[in-house]
């Protein structure tokens, strides 16, 4: 038998006769390396990232770039960086973004942060170039000062400097709410009201189809109210005889939350009553093979959340606190029509958010869902001299809101090459190629 790759490298080293741990010091040496070249690319990508906004400052009634989109309600946009830092066109982000194959959001946050750290964080930027500090803990401390006043940023700028082995968010925060209460306290009043109006309860379907995390920014008050409520309900279920952990009971309490009449049962009698229905309604796009009740059949894929067991869906279609299922028959992806308007029909719609199950722009992961559909080769209304047959789903990709802008207005083309490829064309001419990910996988033989 051949000897393993890690066998080999003990053989080389015994044959070499280098003394007991010169192998270990050269491992050390090597990694000790990689993280001093990892922070200066990273460093130097900020320095970069720089030098892109300089290269793309605003034209002459040009639109800069910034947080939002100019065409939706008349909304004004947030600059990348903080008060004294240069504008820069708006589609440049866009385009590094692009190049880099990293999303749009991910485009501005990262010329954002290096305009905040070069004009108005210098000392920092300055330990970040010495490999002093982490450019992303630099960063972070960047994105928390781009609101602030200059005369605050320089402020916490110096702080920041005189510490930097000890650059926590939660330090970071401090010091620039510290600072805005001692420079402004009328505004670090403002800001609290604003903490409070920003309030919000958000599901991430990121942990697999079986559990969904909840994300919540409350009133701090009723998150000790909430905290409380969630320990006794945790408690009552404990005396009914629930075994799981505490934590598990804590979730499960949540759900109990969610039929009022239920947790008020528990809460009162110490009685858990049978859920009640309420007329709830969960939509959820499920692709299955074959039928549930087909025991050869693992399961199916829930879009967004993962793949999901039989045992699961059948635990969900047995529900007794859903209103109803409703199920839509398979699409067929090889439908032949087409339509002679511009807006395409729903059945083509959802048929093009299948084929692609995100915006096709480099480095986009955008959900489809929620995409704009793009004519490929742009649409010519039939009485202006255009075609007939121009909406088809050949000619149909989704593309987000920014990206769908860039393309008609920023210089960008592509084509389609194949199924869930595409070849995008920069205002360079450089070519940047694109795979997507299906919606709908091929059934397996």
């Amino acid at each position: 038998m051949a000897p393993t790759r890690l066998e080999h490298m003990f053989e080389v080293t015994i044959e070499a006769g280098l003394e007991p741990g010169a192998g270990t010091r050269r491992v050390l040496d090597r990694a000790r390396e990689a993280r001093r070249a990892e922070l200066a690319a990273a460093a130097e990508l900020l320095v970069v990232a720089a030098e892109w906004a300089d290269l793309h400052p605003v034209p002459r009634n040009g639109q800069p770039a910034g947080w939002g989109e100019v065409d939706l309600h008349g909304e004004g946009l947030v600059p990348l960086a903080g008060e004294g830092t240069p504008q820069v066109a708006e589609f440049a982000p866009v385009e590094l973004a692009g190049h880099l194959g990293i999303s749009h959001d991910a485009g501005r946050q990262l010329i954002g942060d290096a305009l905040e750290l070069r004009h108005r964080l210098p000392r920092l930027f300055d330990l970040v170039l010495a490999g002093t500090v982490p450019a992303w803990r630099a960063r972070q401390a960047a994105a928390l000062t781009t609101r602030l006043t200059r005369e605050m940023a320089t402020w916490v700028d110096k702080m920041l400097a005189c510490d930097p082995q000890h650059l926590t968010v939660t330090r970071v925060r401090r010091i620039v709410d510290e600072t805005v209460l001692h420079y402004d306290p009328d505004r670090a009043a403002a800001d609290e009201q604003a903490a409070l109006a920003a309030r919000h309860v958000t599901l991430v379907h990121d942990s697999g189809p079986g559990t969904t995390e909840v994300h919540m920014r409350l009133d701090t008050l009723d998150a000790l109210h909430l905290d409380d409520t969630l320990a006794d309900l945790a408690t009552s279920l404990s005396r009914l005889g629930d075994t799981d952990s505490l934590e598990v009971r804590r979730a499960k309490a949540v759900g109990v939350l969610a039929d009022p009449q239920r947790a008020l049962d528990l809460l009162e009698t110490g009685v858990l009553g049978v859920p009640t229905s309420r007329g709830g309604r969960v939509e959820l796009f499920v692709h299955l093979a074959s039928d549930l009740a087909d025991p050869t059949r693992a399961g199916g894929e829930v879009e967004r959340l993962g793949a999901a067991t039989r045992g699961l869906l059948a635990a969900w279609l047995g529900r007794p606190d859903l209103a109803g299922i409703t199920v839509r028959p398979v699409l067929d992806l090889h439908r032949p029509d087409t339509v002679d308007r511009h807006h395409p029909p729903a059945w083509m719609r959802e048929t093009a958010v299948q084929v692609d199950a995100t915006c096709v722009f480099p480095g986009c992961s955008r959900d489809s869902r929620g995409c704009d559909l793009d004519h490929i080769t742009a649409y010519r209304r039939i009485e202006d001299g255009g075609a007939p047959a121009q909406t088809r789903l050949a000619n149909l990709a989704p593309l987000c809101r920014t990206h769908h802008r860039l393309k008609t207005h920023g210089g960008w083309s592509y084509q389609r090459l194949a199924d869930n490829h595409y070849l995008w064309t920069t205002p360079t001419g450089d070519l940047l190629a694109v795979h997507t990910r299906r919606r709908t996988r091929r059934r397996r033989p």
